[in-house]
């Protein structure tokens, strides 16, 4: 396993998930990341995280949502959305329909700040804005998740 940051080669990649979190109202959980954070500080996002040596996807989305939120998932319930090949990264995207109480959320303060639920329109709106990284996926997945896929 490579350190955060390191060079891979050109035949080398590291595997990566993305949580969507979805309330029974359709509603998508944010999460802001902490000011601190090397990549992307201070702006909104899905939970997201590299896996660990011999750690498949699923079970660091587990992992990743439990150490970010403090909310504990089962490992049937992240249903993979879509499976994202870049240069260096595989990145397998999950959703999770789950019912989550804010104020109950344990927040990781070295990841994240705060959380908050929006509409895919709020999302859509906040990516256009600058407040959501925007890659090119995106709004895809925004299309299938308000379309309740």
């Amino acid at each position: 396993m490579k350190p955060k940051g390191a060079a891979f080669a050109p035949d080398e990649r590291h595997l990566a998930m993305e949580a969507w979190i979805i309330n029974g109202q359709g509603e998508i959980l944010l999460q802001r990341r902490s000011d601190a954070c090397e990549l992307l500080p201070g702006l909104w996002g899905l939970t997201t995280g590299r896996m660990l040596a011999g750690e498949d996807s699923r079970a660091g989305c587990v992992r990743e949502v439990w150490e970010e939120l403090g909310l504990a998932v089962r490992p049937e319930e992240p249903r993979l959305l879509r499976r994202i090949i870049r240069r260096d990264l595989i990145w397998d995207v999950y959703r999770i329909d789950r019912e989550a109480d804010l104020a109950a959320l344990r927040l990781q303060p070295e990841e994240v700040s705060d959380v908050r639920w929006v509409t895919p329109a709020g999302l859509r709106a906040m990516v256009r804005a600058g407040e959501v990284f925007e890659y090119p996926e995106i709004y895809a997945l925004l299309d299938e998740v308000a379309q309740g896929k």
